[in-house]
């Protein structure tokens, strides 16, 4: 049972390994535009609630 389950997590995480090199250039470069846009948007957001965008996350107060 245990090798049955670590050869289907190995399938699973090399298949997903070689998905990201299935895509094409241009579907790789719509990827990050989506992730941009979404990422402005999300800043725009915490701006709006007086926060910081940093590192992927709104970030509030702490005065140093």
């Amino acid at each position: 049972m245990r090798q049955l389950s670590r050869g289907i997590l190995l399938s699973v995480l090399l298949g997903g390994g070689l998905l990201g090199c299935a895509l094409s250039p241009a579907e790789q470069e719509a990827t990050r535009r989506a992730w941009a846009e979404r990422d402005a948007e999300r800043a725009r957001e915490c701006q709006q609630k007086r926060g910081a965008f940093i590192a992927g996350g709104c970030v509030f107060g702490g005065g140093l």
